[in-house]
């Protein structure tokens, strides 16, 4: 049988699901049907979270400093994971960082760094610990106007996740989600093997993977230095800060995670980003829900918790341009 592809748009990245059809109870049109469900509810997690244009999610913004703002369960419980994931990282990931990472996003159009004097008066507002949330109001508020928290780094892997949720309680049984490159996947138990998916080399600017990871079931979320970045002053600058210090880590190039859920792979990948190699290594391998690899920036792979078996690479235990 053939699969079913749809590819979109969706927050500014490009989505695609894939699905094979069960002979025995469904019908192309039928999985058709399942899969534009999945897209209108990809585009309803972007309505609700986005924070370039106003939303349920930028109405806590917008309120900064002035009132609590009530919310919905979805969104009390992002930004409490965003919170148990700032602890565990001692603050190099943290959602308040929006407060910089709008500075982050001019020079992302004007190619240059902002100047330490706009971090430094931008980063009094970075303090994950001073969100203020209500559980039984069901309300959040930040208490100082300047104040911005975004799920940036989280609302893709969460449409991804919605959607998997969707399309699993409606019976499909053997599908492929990615979202910008935060995947989840379901394969039927009579499937003849599993997703096969392909680990950038971040050395390369082609599309020939360092190795190969076959996965059942869960979630695969790869962030790196190589996508999202601009030269500047002969220094690479890349979209993952580290909150604490709100500077760009030069010491690792890409991460993958594994995960039961696309949220808690892209979390925990962009986490080790922002901690870099010893700390982020240190890190993943501290998570009884997590494992994955580290390619650092001199090529070196580091492995935390991960089976030998689940993931294939082209080299040993070094990755280069030439791999």
């Amino acid at each position: 049988m053939e699969p079913v592809i749809s590819s979109r748009a969706h927050m500014g990245s490009p989505f695609s699901i894939n699905a094979f059809p069960d002979s025995r109870v469904q019908r192309r049109e039928r999985l058709d049907q399942v899969i534009e469900f999945a897209h209108a509810e990809i585009a309803r997690v972007e309505d609700l979270l986005t924070d370039f244009r106003p939303s349920p999610f930028n109405d806590i913004n917008d309120n900064a400093g002035i009132r609590p703002v009530k919310v919905s369960h979805e969104i009390l419980t992002l930004i409490d994971f965003a919170r148990r994931i700032s602890d565990e990282t001692g603050g190099a990931f943290d959602i308040s960082y929006a407060a910089v990472g709008a500075l982050w996003r001019t020079a992302f159009t004007t190619g240059k760094p902002p100047t330490p004097a706009a971090i430094a008066a931008a980063r009094r507002f970075v303090n994950y610990r001073a969100i203020q949330i209500d559980a039984d109001a069901s309300a959040v508020f930040l208490p100082e106007k300047g104040m911005r928290i975004g799920l940036g780094s989280i609302g893709k892997s969460y449409g991804v996740d919605m959607a998997f949720t969707l399309m699993r309680g409606l019976k499909i049984k053997n599908f492929f989600i990615n979202g910008a490159g935060d995947m989840r996947v379901h394969t039927a138990a009579d499937a003849p093997r599993p997703w096969r998916i392909g680990i950038k080399n971040p050395f390369r600017s082609d599309d020939k993977p360092c190795g190969v990871l076959d996965i059942s079931r869960g979630a695969v979320a790869t962030s790196g230095d190589y996508e999202r970045y601009f030269e500047h002053g002969g220094k690479r600058y890349h979209h993952i800060i580290d909150a604490r210090t709100a500077a760009v880590r030069d010491d690792v190039s890409s991460v993958t995670v594994l995960a039961p859920t696309a949220v808690i792979a892209n979390a925990y990948a962009t986490a080790v980003m922002a901690l870099g190699a010893t700390e982020g290594a240190v890190f993943l391998e501290g998570r009884r829900d997590a494992n994955g690899m580290i390619i650092t920036s001199d090529g070196r792979v580091i492995q935390c918790n991960i089976d030998e078996h689940a993931i294939t690479m082209a080299t040993g235990g070094t990755v280069n341009a030439s791999s």
